[in-house]
């Protein structure tokens, strides 16, 4: 049958997990043809590719598609770091970029010390009135166990006093030392000791040493409490004048950078040529989809692309492309993505200015035909905090727009029908369970037991995660779990040093991660190509639809009576007029057919012929458009 060589797609985010899509898209694109293709953050990346390598499937979309690993995988030196340089913050955000690039250095991949890297960052961090704080602080710090061993300490200490000194200070010494045990190098711990030791060295007495110790410890405590609070207090002061002006990101994903000597200290690399992320995107887009301007939405023809995105102003999520009735401004725009693609979308002139620039007028946003995809793309992968999010205006008001995965990182239900004709196919992401080593999980699709993946919580961190996952998450986590959906995902599992916010992996990791992807689309092309498969899956989804009918019906039965009268007394209100074509004149036109609807629906109460219990029984509702 046709509809078997067809398959919609749903794709979870994850920032830099991304990399396990593109094989794995290319496999299934081996015997289907994408009819809707879905995501949020990574995910829609990838299913911006997806829907792009389908439109131009006859110029080698999909090959063009699968390539992109090997450009991610196939440089060397500076250019082993390709992922990484995608992300180029602008001359306002560059300071904070490098410690949150610093923190990322790890010597077994990048060969720095997140240490060294992370005290270079700190440098270039502030002005030079708190640098000049700072050094006094830490010469301070060195010179002051010298200054009262040779000085200012007592020519003799009670005995009592002593051992006291000695007893707190060996106390304390571990708090001050344990959190730097794994992570500062040999040479910092030269300069941690020299003060301590060059204060022991001038001593000229036995319990002067032990007080020595204790000036140390307590100058070390100082110095980092002068460190967080000059740190905090600059923090702060930026965010105060400047977080509406950097779209409350680090990354604004296009312009012109160049990293600096301090930039290259700091862990952030060489550049190589490689440009910024929405760049980036909107020229692969344009090049896999073989059009010779920015790819838009109806470019896509027949290939439905879907991707989440939350409006953090209104506190929801939006499907993209959305309805229209949003204006923007050219400048804010051009701050997220490339200027041609904001020159090419040159929407009508609207009313009123943009708030945050009052110079500059406000434009109708295009309709979806002429939507630009990279635009929406844009829009769902703005990770807070490090990618910058996109402000859009409606009613004179801003709403900004930030990343899909705050309210539906994994929307496997986008597609979802109650009789479906073909399947959707969901790539998802989770760690290794403990004792389980298998690279890719894919449920059966009727197994009695649960679907649902299970992390056991072993420290106060990971619970925590668990806490933020949960809250996220647990929607599609549950909806990735019922009979009819958990057969038709795919889990690509990546350990702790794998995707999320590794900006630094090396090719060897990106290759595996990739093909583990391919792995899952063959998992998954190979399952629904067999007929018993897709028929299994078929006749799962129509059991657990009817089910839901029939509790349908039981509501029908127990209340027709109540319904029935209203129909008949009801007097449909001039507000609710706009609900039919040709407004009612006596009650609703349409209480006939409704009773009969009724009266059918009702004949499926009861045990009847829809018995049989699934493992999850779910529930069927009115929910809210997105």
């Amino acid at each position: 049958m046709e509809y078997d060589r067809y398959c919609d797609l749903t794709m979870r985010g994850g920032t830099t997990s991304g990399v396990v899509y593109p094989l794995a898209v290319a496999s299934l694109a081996r015997h289907y043809r994408f009819r809707q293709v879905g995501g949020a953050s990574a995910g829609a990346i990838a299913a911006a590719f997806a829907a792009a390598a389908e439109r131009g499937r006859d110029g080698g979309g999909f090959e063009k598609l699968a390539g992109l690993i090997d450009w991610f995988t196939g440089g060397s030196g500076a250019d082993r770091w390709r992922l990484a340089q995608l992300f180029q913050p602008n001359e306002k955000t560059r300071a904070l970029y490098r410690i949150v690039v610093a923190t990322m250095q790890k010597r077994e991949t990048t060969g720095r010390s997140a240490v060294s890297c992370l005290f270079f960052a700190l440098l270039g961090a502030v002005g030079w009135r708190a640098k000049a704080v700072l050094g006094l602080m830490a010469l301070l710090w060195l010179g002051g166990p010298v200054l009262w061993s040779a000085g200012l300490a007592p020519a003799e200490y009670l005995p009592w006093v002593a051992a006291v000194v000695v007893v707190l200070a060996v106390a304390c010494l571990p708090l001050v030392l344990w959190p730097l045990r794994s992570t500062l190098p040999w040479q910092g711990w030269v300069f941690v000791a020299v003060p301590l030791v060059l204060g022991l060295v001038f001593s000229r007495h036995y319990a002067t040493a032990a007080v020595v110790l204790s000036v140390w410890l307590v100058l070390t405590l100082a110095m980092v409490s002068a460190l967080i609070a000059t740190y905090a207090y600059a923090m702060q002061r930026y965010m105060k004048n400047n977080a509406r002006g950097i779209h409350f990101g680090l990354v604004p994903g296009t312009g012109d950078f160049t990293p600096s000597w301090l930039d290259r200290l700091a862990g952030v690399p060489r550049s190589t040529g490689v440009p910024p992320l929405t760049d980036w995107l909107a020229d692969r887009l344009d090049d896999i989809a073989g059009t010779d301007h920015a790819l838009t939405f109806g470019d896509l023809g027949d290939v439905n692309l879907v991707l989440m995105t939350t409006d953090l102003s209104e506190g929801r999520p939006y499907r993209l492309p959305s309805a229209v009735g949003w204006q923007y401004c050219e400048e804010c725009l051009g701050y997220v993505v490339p200027r041609r693609v904001v020159e090419q979308m040159n929407g009508a002139p609207a009313e009123g200015r943009c708030p945050l620039h009052e110079h500059m007028p406000l434009r109708e946003l295009p309709s979806r035909e002429r939507l630009p995809v990279v635009l929406a793309v844009r829009m769902s992968l703005s990770f807070p905090g490090l990618i910058a999010a996109v402000p859009l205006c409606r009613g004179g008001k801003v709403h900004w727009f930030s990343d899909g995965g705050i309210t539906s990182n994994f929307p496997i239900h986008f597609f979802d029908a109650l009789l479906p004709r073909w399947p959707t196919f969901g790539l998802s992401l989770q760690s290794y369970p403990n004792g389980d080593r298998a690279e890719v999980w894919l449920p059966e699709q009727d197994a009695s037991a649960a679907g649902a993946p299970y992390s056991q919580l072993t420290s106060m961190p990971r619970f925590l995660m668990s806490i933020l996952d949960t809250f996220l998450g647990w929607r599609d986590t549950m909806q990735s779990a019922m009979p009819g959906y958990r057969g038709r995902i795919a889990h690509v599992r990546q350990a702790e040093d794998e995707g999320g916010t590794n900006l630094f992996m090396p090719p060897d990791t990106i290759r595996r991660l990739a093909q583990r992807g391919q792995k899952a689309g063959d998992l998954l092309r190979e399952r629904f190509t067999q007929q018993q498969n897709t028929d299994r899956y078929r006749w799962i989804r129509l059991r657990m639809a009817l089910r839901e009918y029939q509790e349908l019906g039981v509501q029908a039965e127990e209340r027709e009576e109540l319904y029935a009268g209203l129909l008949d007394r009801f007097e449909i209100p001039e507000a609710l007029h706009e609900w039919f074509r040709t407004p009612p004149v006596d009650g609703d036109p349409y209480r006939e057919d409704i009773m009969v609807a009724l009266d059918h629906v009702g004949r499926l109460a009861g045990d009847g012929p829809f018995d049989g219990v699934p493992p999850v029984d779910p529930d069927l509702r009115l929910t809210p458009p997105e």
